[in-house]
Parts: C-alpha cells; structure tokens; sequence
C-alpha cells in the first residue's frame, strides 16, 4: 500500500532464479518465496504504477519490540566504499552474468532471484535477491543526465515513514547517502512489530538503481555484506532510447525460464495484512 493513502496494489506472481558456477535455472510461479525463508524471512509486494516513481516493491524484514533502525547501516558505512553498479557500456562481455533485460545480475553459488511480476500487465517490475540470510530487491530507472534523482527520491520515502508513524535516519553507507527505516505493524498473532529496510541507491549515465535491503541485511551489518557487494556487480542496460525520468527500465525473465507453483515463505503465512512498504512512497507528477 501507499503512505500516506490507501491503494490497492495488482496481484502479482513471482519468479525465482537459482544460480551457481555452470547453471542458469530459472524457476517461476505465483506466490513464490524465493528465500524459503526463516522466521525474519521478507515478504514483498508490487504496484507496477508506482514503480515509475520511487517503486512500490519492498523487502523489508518482519520484527518485534524496539527494532534499532540503523544499526545496520551505521556499521556498514566503517567497511570499504564500493565503487557501485556499472553500466553496460563498460562491459566487455555478458559472460558470467544472468540476463534480465535491464540488468545483469552477477551468477553466484547459492543465491536465488525473485522476479516480482505485476498479474494485470504481466511486466516484471523488481527483482528480489536472496544470499544467505539477506534479501536485496532492485530496481532500474531512467534517469535525467543533471543527476540529482536519488536525493529527491531519499526525501520522499522519509516523508513517507514519517506519515506512517515510522521511524527513519539518513546515515551515509557504503554507497554514499541511504535511509534506514521502520514502520510500525501488527502481526498475525495480534503482536506489534516492526517492518524494517534500508534503502540504497547509485546514479550511473541517464539511470538510477534503486535497493531495498532486507531479512538479517536490514538489521545485520555483517548480513548484509554479501548483497551489497553484489550491487555493486550489478549491471544496468540502459539503452539509447528517449525515456521519461523515473521510468522503470524493462526488465525480463532469462531465456530459458520454467514456470513451477511454489508455496509462499512461513512469514508471508504468519502475516497476511498488508505491508507497510516503505519504498512506496508518493511522489509529484513524473516529468
């Protein structure tokens, strides 16, 4: 849903991508968990028609009592800088990276892609990313050549939280400028938690990448060290094609993919009420 008014978001159906030295499968289905996931497992959910703005996809982590907002991103901002994503134009070849249209995606041993996919339009609109214990869900943007994007999109999504009764901290990461937040929820079980994710973002030529780090990433510095490394290997195919700012570059399933019915995560069962997203945040009229 959207801060700070009520919408109802598309169904969507979800893809996963299991990777590793040598392999490119790809497994789709409604519903998926792409984690199988843990009891801080994420959950997601998509509105193709926000996604033009700042996204409507979040992972976010499920937790309760005072959740420490930015703990996390205060103990990443004492690692190494990463140079951050690249663009396809600096790359030699396509060797080693699964393709996603508008992404490239770095294979790796153990680690599983979602693909958030809008029902109505059947456009993937965000891919999630699950390492280990730590989710990353991207998404690619067009972006104008003055830059500047990222730190008004930062600035919605606070004004977002804040209107939901969140939580949320500007703290400088790995990545420059990032927002650590939370919002507050009610579980299943009738118990307050909190929703809790960091946002990250990098500006490469005319296109901005936009992450949502969450599971043990979003509270975890340690955690969250392997997603991090891997957007920084992100890839974006931006193309030469005349695009509106914050358009959402298009994004596609590997050629190749196969469809399976997946049984959604433990979380998503424990906590069916919609999520408090703070990557929904409403913005002015896209220029």
């Amino acid at each position: 849903m959207l801060f700070g008014k009520k919408k109802t978001a598309p169904k969507t159906e979800s893809a996963t991508a299991r990777t590793g030295a040598g392999t490119n499968e790809t497994n789709t289905g409604e519903g998926l968990d792409a984690a199988q996931s843990r009891d801080d497992a994420t959950t997601s959910e998509s509105n193709a028609a926000d996604s033009a703005a700042t996204g409507s996809a979040a992972s976010d982590s499920a937790t309760t009592g005072s959740a420490t907002i930015d703990s996390a991103a205060v103990d990443a901002a004492d690692l190494p800088a990463l140079s951050g994503p690249r663009d396809f134009r600096e790359l030699e070849s396509k060797k080693g990276y699964l393709d996603f249209g508008a992404l490239l995606i770095p294979a790796a041993k153990n680690q599983q892609v979602r693909l958030d996919i809008d029902q109505k339009t059947k456009r993937v609109v965000a891919l999630t990313i699950m390492v280990e214990e730590a989710t990353i869900q991207v998404q690619p943007f067009s972006a104008p050549k003055s830059g500047g994007t990222w730190n008004e999109v930062l600035q919605q999504i606070e004004e977002s939280v804040i209107k939901q009764n969140g939580k949320v901290k500007q703290v400088d990461g790995r990545f420059g400028k990032e927002l650590a937040a939370r919002v507050p929820t009610t579980l299943k079980d009738g118990r307050k938690g909190w929703r809790v994710a960091r946002f990250i973002g990098f500006e490469g030529p005319r296109w901005f990448l936009r992450g949502v780090v969450g599971g043990r990433g979003a509270i975890d510095a340690s955690a969250a060290r392997a997603v991090e490394e891997l957007f920084s290997k992100i890839v974006v195919v931006r193309g030469d094609d005349p695009l509106p700012p914050r358009e959402l570059l298009r994004l596609q399933p590997p050629e190749g993919a196969k469809r399976v019915v997946v049984p959604r995560n433990r979380a998503q069962r424990r906590d069916d009420s919609p999520s408090p997203n703070p990557a929904a945040a409403p913005v002015s009229d896209v220029s």
